[in-house]
């Protein structure tokens, strides 16, 4: 399976902003996982369509207004499995 891995770096100390992402990611009806990674870098994984992968990542760069996102990294990444839905590590 392939998925796509979105690596944000910036002002993400929101602790609503793992949340927001997993709305987006369902509302978009993606699957995967997000990880924050303290309060200035996240991990996302996403499976889908690639416009709509595309969609998360212009959501991601827009962020709620609390949050700053200075950059993405976003690469393919091979999985065993994801899972069904959207989901917060």
């Amino acid at each position: 399976m392939t998925a796509t891995e979105f690596r944000l770096t910036g002002q993400l100390g929101s602790s609503g902003f793992a949340d927001w992402v997993c709305h987006r990611a369902r509302v978009l009806d993606l699957n995967g996982w997000v990880k924050p990674d303290g309060s200035e870098a996240m991990t996302i994984v996403v499976s889908g369509p690639e416009p709509l992968v595309d969609a998360m990542e212009m959501a991601c760069s827009l962020g709620p207004m609390d949050v700053w996102v200075e950059r993405i990294d976003r690469h393919a990444r091979a999985l065993d499995s994801l899972p069904n839905g959207f989901h917060k590590l």
